[in-house]
């Protein structure tokens, strides 16, 4: 069986390129940093986040009331407070680790999902 000659045809794949030596890596201008918030104002990313976090507390008590109110409704109120859950803050987690609770007869008196919003709005912090 004949050998390949490696050193006339180099097989195919990946080039071996020396690395160049890099001098400091160029620093940021002062001019475009971001000063951090003064300790009186929230860090809050976005404008909308005490907002969003009001109205993620008014469903959630409203969900907790409705389900005490009208105890065989229990499942259309968790699947819309569900919902409105998602809208607001997106596919998260922590909304699973509440509706199983939630769908299990008997356990939704806790309210299970203001402290879901009170998590949610302290985690943002």
């Amino acid at each position: 069986m004949k050998r390949p000659d490696f050193e006339n045809n180099p097989p195919p794949g990946p080039k071996v390129v020396p690395l160049e030596v890099v001098g400091e890596i160029p620093r940021e201008s002062e001019a475009s940093r971001v000063p951090p918030p003064a300790s009186g104002q929230a860090s809050t990313p976005g404008k909308g986040g005490t907002a969003r976090f009001l109205v993620t507390l008014a469903v959630a008590a409203l969900a907790d009331g409705a389900e005490v109110l009208f105890p065989m409704a229990w499942v259309p109120i968790d699947l819309a407070t569900v919902g409105v859950f998602f809208l607001l803050w997106g596919v998260r987690w922590e909304v699973a680790l509440v509706l199983i609770p939630e769908l299990i007869p008997g356990a939704n008196v806790f309210p299970s999902w203001v402290l879901l919003a009170l998590y949610l709005g302290n985690k943002r912090l």
